[in-house]
């Protein structure tokens, strides 16, 4: 046998919650992590591609600088520059010449011309480079009072004249930081003990700071060159570096770009779509947590109807639907409702038929014991009577006896036919033909009654007993007559039913035969108790309450079933139901 697990309505919403969850938005996460990886993977390897570029053209700015710095003092230390004339080498971008004497004096200056007559500041600091076969450059630091950090190239030109070329840091930070625009990327200098030659922010080259902690300074003093991966001492941010030295100096030009703010567009633009996955996901959550809601509170409401109801009372349900007004619950509240009535009704047929069985027992019973003594009684008393004159004064009295004794004979024999009611012998049989029968006997009946058959002809065969049918409408007949006994109209009809669908999906042809009259009704509260056996509203002594009780049990027998209606004073109207001849699956004609 297989075993069932018995699930709930919370599984069902979790399980659906939990695919909701996975099944579409789960991908859609992984995919969007993904791409976003990927972007920023090929976000850094355009960066590093930058700073390497921006990195080469600035040392070449530099290199191209201080080589023509290095020109110019050559051909000045040649003999190819006039000083009477000419005291200062040709103008070169980002340098500002000077000519001193051989105690330091200014001669000639392009910074500014106060500084004609002044010491210049800076000949102790570079003096170690005077008469070498090639200028060289002083160590980067603040030479000039009131300058940025500044570097200075040096050389003797003659016995009582010095050239020196001072580099203009701005100038140099004007020009290199064109090559590499925007905030987000740094370019700056620094010689090889970590002081600052320039820097792309014009306040940290006027402040001349010391960045021999800087990781790229500290890889470029270390000797070291190419891209570097660092987090900033200043603001605590990952960036991507690179250090390229500048050929012929002992400077190196660095250029790094914080990774968080290159990665600023494609994190916000992937953060609105993660915030837009993580809305549909929470929308989607709720609907399902609404709609479940809304669907499940029926379904209880539904069950604690059904618990009071039960509770309350064992009759047929009367279920009221729950908000919201939803069509397939009301649907099944409904069905429940049209189930229960129709249970309740098998359960009243149920009882019926088992009342019907013991008071038929009861009624058998009864009829073989007062069968004999009623026999005893009608003989003796007949065979008196044969053996009293004429004119005895007893006779009358056994006369009367006999008569009551064959009235009770005669309720016995209706005991018998009810308990029990011959096997029906089932075949095609015309309804029309059994009604024509039964009308001729009504004159004989009650003459004050106009009796009326109407048929159609497209009417097919029923499925029946011709003698049990015979009977049953009889009966039907008897209680018309005795319903109209001043006269009236009794009218039969047999006419072709729709067809109804059977319990297995075929549609089955019917044969309807409906009895009608115009006499005194039957009361709304006796119309449900009519096929009860022993019931009637008779006069005691007009009538047993078996005649509606077998035909009942005639009709099913056949098959099929019976119905009853009525209006006080306008008449009654009984309608039997039989399957036609040749449906699917025919009774067994037992009862």
């Amino acid at each position: 046998m297989t075993r069932r697990t018995r699930t709930s309505i919370a599984y069902i919403l979790a399980i659906s919650l939990a695919l909701v969850t996975l099944v579409p938005f789960l991908p859609l996460a992984v995919l969007t992590w993904r791409a976003y990886q990927a972007e920023v993977v090929l976000l850094e390897q355009e960066i590093r591609a930058t700073n390497r570029q921006t990195a080469l053209l600035a040392a070449g700015s530099l290199e191209s600088i201080v080589q023509q710095v290095r020109d110019d003092i050559l051909i000045a230390v040649t003999g190819r520059v006039h000083w009477s004339s000419d005291p200062l080498p040709p103008p070169v971008a980002g340098v500002c010449w000077e000519a001193l004497d051989r105690d330091g004096v200014v001669i000639a200056s392009e910074i500014t011309a106060g500084r004609v007559g002044r010491p210049a500041g800076y000949l102790d600091a570079s003096r170690r480079t005077i008469g070498g076969t090639r200028p060289e450059f002083s160590p980067v630091g603040r030479h000039i009072p009131g300058s940025p950090a500044t570097c200075v190239l040096v050389e003797q030109v003659d016995p009582d004249r010095i050239l020196a070329a001072v580099i203009d840091p701005e100038a140099l930070r004007r020009r290199l930081a064109a090559i590499a625009p925007g905030l987000d990327r740094h370019v700056y200098a620094a010689d090889r003990s970590g002081r600052l030659l320039f820097y792309s922010d014009p306040k940290i080259t006027q402040r001349g700071e010391d960045l021999s902690a800087n990781p790229p300074v500290a890889l470029f003093a270390g000797g070291g060159a190419g891209e570097i991966r660092f987090r900033s001492i200043v603001s605590g941010k990952e960036r991507l570096g690179y250090v390229q030295p500048v050929g012929g100096t002992d400077w190196g030009v660095i250029v790094s770009a914080d990774i968080a703010s290159s990665v600023l567009a494609v994190r916000d633009r992937y953060l609105t779509l993660a915030l837009s996955i993580v809305f549909a996901l929470a929308a989607a959550l709720g609907i399902l947590m609404w709609s479940s809601r809304r669907l499940t509170r029926p379904l209880a409401e539904i069950r604690q109807a059904l618990q009071r109801e039960r509770a309350a009372h064992a009759g047929p349900l009367r279920l009221e639907m729950p908000e919201p007004n939803i069509a397939e619950y009301r649907d099944l509240v409904d069905t429940l409702n049209d189930l229960s009535r129709r249970l309740a009704a098998t359960e009243a047929e149920l009882v019926q038929a088992a009342k019907a069985s013991v008071t038929g027992q009861l009624a058998s019973g009864i009829a073989h014991e007062i069968g004999t003594p009623l026999n005893v009684i009608s003989g003796s008393a007949q065979l008196a009577l044969r053996k009293l004159a004429e004119d005895d004064p007893c006779r009358q009295t056994l006369q009367m006896v006999v008569r009551q004794t064959e009235r009770i004979s005669s309720m016995v024999q209706r005991f018998l036919e009810f308990s029990r009611t011959p096997g029906a012998s089932l075949g095609p049989v015309d309804v029309a033909d059994v009604a024509r029968q039964v009308i001729e006997l009504i004159p004989e009946i009650n003459r004050k009654v106009d009796a009326r058959l109407r048929f159609d002809p497209a009417t097919p065969m029923a499925l029946g007993d011709p003698k049990l049918l015979e009977h049953a409408l009889m009966n039907l007949i008897l209680n018309a007559c005795q319903a109209m006994p001043d006269g009236g109209t009794l009218t039969i009809e047999v006419e072709p039913a729709e067809p109804a669908r059977a319990e297995d999906g075929r549609r089955e042809p019917w044969v309807r035969c409906r009895v009608s009259d115009t006499g005194c009704g039957i009361a709304p509260e006796h119309l449900g108790r009519v096929f009860e056996p022993f019931f009637t509203t008779k006069a005691i002594g007009q009538g047993t309450g078996l005649g509606l009780a077998i035909v009942d049990r005639i009709v099913r027998q056949h098959g099929g079933r019976i119905e009853a209606a009525s209006s006080p004073g306008r008449g009654a109207v009984f309608t039997l139901w039989l399957r036609a001849a040749g449906s699917p699956d025919p009774p067994d004609g037992n009862g």
